[in-house]
């Protein structure tokens, strides 16, 4: 039985449709704003935003994002801009999404092209318990939170488009980040939902009982229109990109879970289909070395699950290290002082 829907790789430098910044710097108009500070240094022009077919470069959308979070002076600006995100900022995606057959059909849909959106994070769907969570983007800096607060306010506005006809089945709401508590109360009403911060994985929870009801404009025969149209876009939009080893690996090290032992250079070429020496012998050509790839990763790793009840032992383990002495030294070795002192 099929628990989980598999979503294609999701290509990191592929090219971005211009609808979602166009739309913005139309709203910032209309309040009054000067939308020039917003687009300082990214290259994109009055043309690019009058043309529905530009596509611009993830790291245009991030300068974009860049002086918009400065300007506001909000780190939780993110959650405004996901709330005024909607399908038909995805073009050819937004297009096929609301004519499938049941809500199930459209969240897979939505993932099967997830190449036509704009997240930076790597989604996966639980069909059992209706779990959506997001991993990755590590690579976006301070800018991390910023995206995870756009694209989770956006799957919430998705997911009551969905239900627009009965009651929402959205359950609750985890970032993975930390929050003090009095700052959650903002995340709770913009979400309407309760929210977790600290957790060890950005997750949203729906009722999965809900999943197989139909979609009000499910319309099998548009689909199978579409479908054709939105492969074509998806070839586009990824079309010359050349097989980036690190973020390969990067991203496969990003999507290990916290069950089974943390993967070795061998279990990552199994994943990627390669032989490990193929693999390191990618990595070289880049300048890229696997365990350096590896201890970043679990770096970054043991930063978010300090922040749980989990003891320094289960974190050990769950990082590859036989006992928590190897993996305190690790610790001191990647920031320079014992996990102890970055407990919160």
């Amino acid at each position: 039985m099929l628990t989980r829907m598999s979503t294609p790789a999701l290509t990191r430098q592929r090219a971005l449709s211009i609808l979602a910044v166009a739309d913005l710097v139309t709203w910032q108009r209309s309040l009054g704003h000067d939308p020039a500070p917003l687009l300082a240094g990214t290259g994109i022009t009055q043309a690019d935003l009058d043309n529905p077919d530009t596509l611009i470069t993830p790291l245009q959308e991030q300068a974009f994002f860049q002086h918009w979070l400065q300007r506001e002076g909000r780190p939780d600006c993110g959650l405004d801009v996901g709330a005024r995100y909607r399908l038909m900022h995805f073009g050819h995606l937004g297009l096929i999404v609301p004519h499938a057959a049941t809500r199930r059909d459209a969240i897979a849909l939505f993932l099967r092209f997830i190449n036509l959106s704009y997240t930076h994070f790597t989604p996966d769907f639980d069909l059992q318990t209706g779990v959506l969570t997001l991993r990755g983007g590590e690579h976006l800096g301070p800018l991390r939170r910023f995206y995870l607060d756009r694209d989770v306010a956006f799957a919430v506005g998705l997911v009551r488009e969905f239900f627009k006809d009965g009651a929402v089945p959205l359950l609750r709401v985890c970032f993975d980040y930390p929050l003090p508590p009095e700052q959650a109360q903002r995340y709770e009403q913009a979400l309407g939902a309760p929210v977790q911060f600290g957790a060890p994985v950005t997750e949203m929870h729906v009722d999965p009982r809900r999943l197989g009801e139909a979609m009000p404009e499910a319309n099998a025969l548009l689909v199978r229109m579409l479908q054709p149209q939105c492969e074509a876009r998806e070839a586009q939009v990824v079309a010359g990109q050349p097989v980036n080893w690190t973020e390969r690996v990067q991203t496969a090290l990003a999507q290990h879970g916290e069950q089974g032992p943390w993967p070795e250079a061998v279990d990552i070429a199994v994943k990627l289909r390669c032989s490990e020496r193929t693999l390191r012998r990618h990595l070289a050509l880049e300048g890229a070395h696997f365990q350096t790839l590896s201890d970043t990763a679990r770096a970054q790793r043991a930063s978010q699950w300090l922040g749980r009840t989990a003891s320094l032992n289960d974190i050990a383990a769950a990082l590859g290290y036989s006992e928590a002495a190897a993996f305190i030294r690790a610790y001191k070795r990647w920031f320079g002082r014992p996990p102890g002192q970055d407990r919160r």
